[in-house]
């Protein structure tokens, strides 16, 4: 069905102070895979929306009332129509101060309600406007739901708190033992998925081509590793994978591409490496309730040839630091909270070196709001930087190699507030002979934890 364009017009109503005079927004990346809708139970097939390229990501549906059509709404108010759905209007060309967090559609179809974070509301078509959340939602707390109500000019609106909480960890692959872990049945990734699931997005560092394309670069290490790494990935609650490190390209430029294809396809956004420069410092734009959050991979480790290019398969290298800064600008427009995983260091050195310091503060600057580190193999100290938390490097995650002090481990969980960073919470585990991250409990955790705070810079150690 044809998408019907997001021409803005005058909202019927508004709430106090949610947006300035309308204005065309400035150039914004398009996110680089579209969504997909599917039926359940005796639900007619809907309208396909795969090939849409919003500027701002998806954050919900609403059916028409003949479910005939529906109406998908993407986070700068922008609205796109199919089947029966006809469009009023949108938001999408307004400078909002909040984003737009949820929609509902009017009993008969010929209007709809947009809200934004501060619960501000936007009517358009039949809508009535009757009334805003700015101000009544609660002290920290951010819309996050709308509801209409048979009696006509009338909604409910959920409020929660106005938090978002990522989690980062380590280095991934499926070779070895992690490999004979997979083939077994188990997910490697089992033990730490209740950590995980205290988080609302999690990210690691993929440290492996996936797949059987491609051929083995001339290198000491190459990774290639089963494509039920991802669904294990998937499975234990890990939403994002960072490409930009020293084994993406491990079987060259068909290895990666198949890798990014299969990784989208088990429900893994990718990061950090794409079929060109521009997908490759693209973010991952992830909706929570409590606000979005864009998700840049960057790499300090680029062997010769695999920085991506114009039309050059490859990594995001941050040493062209112009391109690595300007993607976080521009993410910091197309989401509430910016974050940043990074492959950098010298391997096996517990301390930073002055080039991941003086890199970490240029990105700090751009407007990343936390900077998580790999590639050294061993944990490196945390540390505050501008506000920004900067975690050097998580070290192993689910690896073939345990042996002290590569298999102390963890997951290092973030929140994050319109404020910025509000709290963190390190999860230490242990690599076991599997390959798996087990959970420290006890005396074990309250070590891992000390041993992990020597290591932060100024702490004397390093």
């Amino acid at each position: 069905m044809a998408i019907v364009a997001t021409t803005p017009v005058s909202p019927s109503g508004r709430g106090a102070g949610l947006a300035a005079a309308a204005e065309t927004a400035g150039p914004s990346p398009v996110l680089a895979a579209g969504p997909t809708v599917l039926a359940f139970g005796p639900a007619p097939a809907p309208p396909d929306p795969s090939t849409l390229r919003p500027r701002r990501p998806i954050l919900g549906i609403t059916p028409t009332p003949t479910a005939g059509g529906y109406w998908l709404t993407a986070s700068d108010g922008g609205i796109f129509a199919f089947g029966d759905a006809r469009f009023y209007g949108s938001t999408g060309n307004l400078t909002l101060n909040q984003p737009i967090v949820a929609m509902a559609a009017t009993p008969t179809g010929d209007g709809y309600w947009l809200a934004a974070r501060d619960g501000g509301i936007f009517a358009f078509g039949d809508a009535a406007f009757a009334g805003s959340g700015t101000g009544r939602l609660g002290a920290g707390r951010v819309a996050a739901g709308l509801v209409p109500l048979p009696s006509a000019g009338s909604y409910w609106m959920l409020a929660v708190p106005g938090r978002v909480r990522v989690g980062f960890a380590g280095d991934v692959h499926g070779v070895g033992r992690v490999g004979a872990t997979l083939a077994s049945g188990m997910n490697p990734l089992a033990p730490i998925a209740a950590t995980f699931a205290t988080n609302d997005v999690n990210v690691v560092n993929l440290e492996t081509a996936v797949g059987s394309a491609g051929a083995p670069q001339a290198k000491q290490y190459v990774f290639q590793s089963p494509p039920s790494l991802l669904s294990a990935l998937r499975a234990a609650g890990v939403g994002v994978v960072n490409l930009a490190n020293n084994h993406a390209l491990d079987y060259g430029a068909a290895g990666l591409l198949e890798t990014i294809d299969l990784a989208r396809a088990a429900g893994l956004a990718i990061v950090g490496a794409g079929r060109d420069s521009s997908e490759a410092y693209a973010p991952a734009v992830i909706a929570t309730p409590g606000g979005s959050v864009a998700v840049i991979g960057l790499s300090q480790v680029v062997p010769p040839g695999w920085a991506a290019g114009p039309g050059r398969p490859g990594v995001a290298s941050v040493y062209d630091l112009a391109s690595a800064t300007n993607a976080i600008r521009a993410a910091r427009a197309a989401a509430d909270h910016v974050v940043v995983m990074i492959h950098w260091g010298i391997e096996r050195d517990v301390c930073p070196s002055g080039l991941q310091r003086a890199t970490a503060a240029a990105l700090v600057a751009a407007g990343a709001e936390v900077v998580a580190g790999g590639h050294p193999h061993v944990l490196q100290g945390l540390t505050t930087v501008g506000g920004s938390m900067v975690a050097y490097s998580l070290g192993n995650f689910v690896w073939y190699d345990n042996s002290p002090p590569a298999d102390l481990t963890g997951v290092l969980s973030v929140e994050l507030a319109q404020s910025g960073v509000t709290a963190t919470e390190f999860t230490p585990a242990r690599i076991d002979g599997g390959g798996r991250p087990i959970p420290l409990t006890g005396d074990a955790a309250t070590a891992a934890r000390a041993y992990l705070a020597s290591l932060a810079p100024a702490s004397g150690r390093c």
